[in-house]
């Protein structure tokens, strides 16, 4: 064989290889799927929030966690984590800080809260798993903030189900702890499957998750018009105070200089030269709600 010949048929040799082994790459990253897309994962990631819970007086109760869902102002966590709350602060992937003062719906028994932000987060919503095809041994990724280390990613393996008390639960590896409750539970399409919910202390790696079915079922069953304030949760009835056409109400209070309380009423009580501010920024600044017009 001449030496032309021969160099032509290593190169195409060389070129055949090549393309073997971009196809081999390529298609390695499909099967990883989401959990081994770390590009993915990070948009995602933009989509959970850490969630720290304050009483009426303004003091931290909780910190938990939360993803948004079906709207860009619809926050899904597990009711225990807003359990005598008033007002939740939402810290964002980049720490922007949103207050959520309102909920949808809640459902105690399933331990799922559905909240809305009081102000346009623009955030994008994440997809939801609408067949229920799950199977033991899948990939699963969760997100969430655990002893408020904000949006840590852990991947795992579902173990199994766990049906009891009304509860219908999936039983999971994935590393969570306390303050990953209300977490986003991922398959490998990048689709929720479930809100984290529990850990085992007592035993390694048995986590659970509330099934994203549920989720759906509690957000259809809301009327997407009566919204409620957090901290008037009594019962199963709800006194609405606002619709979802008109989510602006509260978010601009008064106060005063030498005044310690916020004001949704300027002219409450004798306030003189009231300041006007956003909620998110009384609060922050240790203002507390005036007992007669901000309740």
């Amino acid at each position: 064989m001449k030496s032309r010949d021969k160099s032509l048929l290593h190169a195409a040799v060389i070129l055949l290889f090549t393309i073997c082994f971009c196809i081999s790459i390529s298609c390695s990253f499909a099967e990883n799927g989401f959990s081994g897309d770390v590009d993915a994962i990070e948009k995602a990631a933009d989509s959970v929030f850490m969630l720290e819970v304050y009483s009426y007086d303004n003091k931290q109760i909780a910190v938990g966690s939360g993803f948004v869902a079906f709207d860009s102002r619809i926050l899904i966590t597990n009711y225990h984590v807003i359990e005598g709350g008033a007002y939740v602060i939402a810290i964002s992937d980049d720490k922007v800080k949103y207050l959520v003062s309102q909920m949808c719906c809640i459902d105690r028994k399933k331990d799922l809260a559905i909240l809305y932000f009081d102000q346009e987060t623009n955030t994008n919503p994440l997809p939801l798993d609408t067949d229920g095809n799950l199977k033991r041994s899948q990939t699963v990724v969760a997100i969430g903030s655990p002893a408020g280390l904000m949006n840590t990613i852990s991947i795992g393996n579902i173990s199994a189900f766990y049906a009891r008390d009304g509860k219908d639960w999936i039983q999971f590896t994935a590393p969570i702890s306390s303050g990953s409750s209300g977490g986003a539970l991922f398959n490998d399409e990048g689709e929720i499957i479930g809100v984290t919910t529990a850990s085992y202390a007592s035993a390694q790696n048995i986590n659970m998750a509330v099934k994203a079915e549920e989720v759906i079922k509690l957000y259809e069953s809301w009327d997407k018009k009566t919204i409620t304030r957090i901290g008037y949760m009594r019962g199963n009835q709800y006194p609405p105070i606002t619709s979802a056409k008109n989510t602006e109400e509260g978010k601009t209070v008064w106060t005063t200089k030498t005044g310690k309380k916020y004001h949704s009423n300027p002219n409450c009580s004798k306030m003189q030269s009231p300041i006007e501010m956003e909620l998110l920024e009384a609060i922050e600044n240790g203002y507390e709600p005036c007992g007669k017009c901000y309740r």
